[in-house]
């Protein structure tokens, strides 16, 4: 697929805002300025060259009691990553996993906390699987820019 021309990014830009997506297309239309009928097409191209993969709910954690949102960077050996991964998909509070191809992390986990508590927890059940040997934890506050 060739790169994005200018009108396909302004209609991503506003989708990732949450415009546009299901009967809000119009919506999505009067954002960006445009005929919703030439929207609706380049949508569909998007949606068929693979580059729009889905509609996604916004979710509002603090509603469901997650008011921490937050990282951690796990330091391991490759050994440790498979039975690392095991443990970490059981865990309610580990939302994505990614392994680190860079940089001093080999596993980079989205969480979600309710409280302090459980962010001490999911550390020390890190800590505690032989093998690691570091980790550090990042906790977000206000984000200034949201796509």
């Amino acid at each position: 697929m060739a790169d994005l021309d200018e009108f396909d990014q302004r209609i991503l830009k506003a989708m990732s805002k949450g415009k546009g997506v299901g009967a809000r297309l119009t919506e999505l239309a009067r954002e960006i300025g445009e005929p919703r009928s030439t929207v609706n097409l380049r949508v569909e191209v998007l949606e068929d060259e693979g580059v729009i993969t889905g509609y996604r709910p916004r979710i509002d954690w603090e509603r469901l009691n997650y008011p921490i949102c937050g990282y951690m960077g796990v330091v391991c050996s490759d050994e440790v990553v498979e039975r690392l991964l095991r443990v970490l998909k059981k865990e309610e509070a580990a939302f994505e996993i990614w392994e680190i191809t860079t940089g001093s992390f080999d596993l980079l986990i989205k969480c979600r906390f309710r409280g302090y508590e459980g962010i001490k927890a999911l550390r020390d059940k890190i800590l505690r699987i032989e093998g690691v040997r570091d980790m550090d934890i990042w906790l977000l506050g206000p984000c200034h820019k949201e796509e």
